[in-house]
């Protein structure tokens, strides 16, 4: 097996575009070994700062249980009280079998009838809303799971 010389193996290319190219390759090799022998980085953290992490944790393990889904908007207000009059109205036709609710959604009061995990359950739940409330709409939100 004959092992092919440094000189051969650049023989096509011009005596400038060797250099260049040995140039490169000596940048990159001088560039992976710096990197390499930078060591382990040490991060010292406040104690207010862990704590507000471990907080932040908490409250994300404690929202474990909501989901991406789907709820149908039936009317927004910014007065509360014109938004607990919708959900009052809401409250006889669809109130037992899907939940009305108002969540204040900076600067509306937002009138929401049910919490759909699937599509295809909140739009038959709009087609039969919409006759009692024209303008009703499905909005991608998210929800509660639902336990089983």
């Amino acid at each position: 097996m004959r092992l092919l010389q440094f000189s051969t193996l650049f023989a096509p290319f011009s005596t400038m575009r060797r250099n260049w190219f040995l140039s490169v390759v000596l940048l990159f090799i001088v560039f992976t070994q710096e990197a390499k022998a930078q060591g382990h980085v040490v991060v010292e953290v406040e104690p207010s700062v862990k704590e507000m992490e471990e907080t932040r944790t908490a409250r994300r393990k404690a929202n474990s249980d909501k989901v991406r889904g789907y709820r149908i908007l039936i009317g927004f207000f910014s007065s509360r009280a014109e938004a607990e009059a919708l959900r009052e109205q809401a409250m006889e036709p669809f109130g037992g079998k899907y939940g009305v609710t108002v969540i204040y959604d900076e600067p509306n009061f937002k009138v929401y009838v049910g919490q759909f995990t699937l599509s295809d359950d909140a739009d038959a739940a709009l087609v039969e809303i919409r006759r009692k409330f024209s303008s009703a709409t499905r909005i991608s939100d998210i929800i509660r799971r639902q336990a089983k």
